[in-house]
This record gives structure tokens, sequence and C-alpha cells, in this order.
């Protein structure tokens, strides 16, 4: 019979596999429950995803370490994206109360699309403040097999709000498109509607912070707008751009 100190123990964990994205998989929290009754101070449970686009595959790690008045902590988990074509791309995410990645937010940016997070800015004596980050692929990968982060900072000037104005998408409801915008800042590719040659018609959208844009797709995922940033920041960008890796960082 469980003590309520070990009942509280995998609630905890349970309640953040759920806030993580991991789910509640009855397999999931058996394989958590065998793992704390085990002697081992470090235990790892497998699960995967399918919330990734056709084709991909997403299987996870998850990391935990006992301590010695008997707590559970996930730590970390490593998360592998797998292609048609048997291609893979990892990365190690850590665990925090502060800042930790989603399931989704980790497949979305194994996918090649940005994340908006909150950070303490060093620069700002620990001031939380907004960035987006995406991985940079074509940089070696970190001692810890990690990929290098892509920053983009408030003063990049990235402003989705102006950009789903821009590329003239319509939205039947007013709070779907609040809703359309959290989406787009979370890394998902979007559902929407959007005026094209005096028609409306539905496709999906990727927010692409870097050129300060939405990417348009069709239904099947061919592209159909170029990557043409907003009017009147063309001279910002290619200056922000020569910074792009000073910013990147090892997280």
């Amino acid at each position: 019979m469980e003590t309520q100190k070990e009942f509280d123990q995998i609630q905890y964990l349970k309640a953040q596999f759920r806030y993580l994205g991991f789910g509640e998989g009855e397999q999931l929290h058996k394989d958590l429950e065998k793992g704390i009754k085990a002697k081992k101070e470090q235990f790892e449970i497998n699960t995967s995803s399918d919330k990734t686009l056709p084709g991909n595959k997403a299987d996870f790690t998850l990391k935990f370490n006992k301590t010695e008045n008997g707590g559970v902590f996930l730590n970390s988990y490593n998360a592998k994206l797998t292609n048609e074509s048997n291609e893979e791309r990892s990365h190690n995410f850590l665990v925090s109360k502060q800042s930790s990645f989603t399931a989704k937010e980790a497949i979305n940016l194994l996918e090649g699309r940005a994340v908006k997070i909150e950070f303490e800015n060093p620069k700002k004596d620990g001031q939380r403040e907004n960035a987006f980050v995406q991985f940079d692929f074509n940089e070696p990968k970190t001692e810890k097999g990690n990929y290098m982060f892509q920053n983009f900072y408030k003063n990049y000037g990235v402003d989705t709000d102006k950009i789903v104005e821009k590329a003239n998408l319509v939205f039947d409801k007013p709070e779907w498109k609040e809703n359309a915008i959290k989406s787009l800042e979370k890394g998902n590719v979007v559902k929407v509607k959007f005026e094209q040659n005096d028609k409306v018609i539905e496709g999906k959208a990727v927010l692409d912070p870097q050129n300060r844009n939405l990417k348009l797709y069709d239904n099947e995922m061919n592209r159909l707008n170029t990557n043409k940033p907003l009017e009147g920041l063309e001279q910002d960008n290619k200056h922000e751009k020569n910074n792009v890796k000073e910013q990147s960082i090892k997280r």
C-alpha cells in the first residue's frame, strides 16, 4: 500500500506529464511507478507522440533522478524526431519550474519552427521578457549533443499581431484571431483562411520570426507565398540578421 508521501510524489509527476504534454497513458503511469519503486538512483521512461507533421515520428526519453530523502524528479528529456527517410534530429531539454519546453514545442523546434518563450535577461538584471527561439541546424552541435539556438529578442521587432494583419488572414470570430496568434507563437502549423486573388481560401500558416512574416501553405503543405518581409523593415532585418549568430546560445 502506498504511503501518503509516495502518493503525493506520483500524483505530482503525473500532473507534470500532463503539463508537459506527455499525456496520461496507462503504460506511462505504470513505468513511472515501476521506476519509483526500483532501487536505482536514476531511471528513464520511453514514450512517443503523434503530434508531428505527416511522415515524421517523435520519441522521448524522460530522465529521472532520486534524492536521498526519497524525492523523485524529472530533470530532463531527450526528444528524437525521425522523418520518412530515417533521418534523425535529437535534442536534450531541461525541465525546471522556471522554464520548460512542452513535448509539442520540442517537436516544433525539431521540425524547424520557432517557439516564443519567456526568459530572464541577464543584461537587464534578470528581468523576464519574451523572445522567439529556433534551432540553428547549420551550426555544429554542442558537447552535450544539443543544437544551438537562434534567438530573436524584443528589439528584433517580431509583432505577431501585425504579421497576421499583413498576411490578410480571415477570421469568422474575433477570438479565433487571438487563438491563432497564440498557436503560431507556440510554433504550431495553424489552419487558417486568407485572401488570395480576391478569394478566401483555406490553408495553413507558420510563423517565421527571422523574416517577420507568415509562411502560407495550401492544405497539402505546398508553399503559397515567399519570404518577403513586412514592408519598411528590410533595412532593419539586414542589420539584425548579422547579429543572429552572436545571439545563439547553449541551453
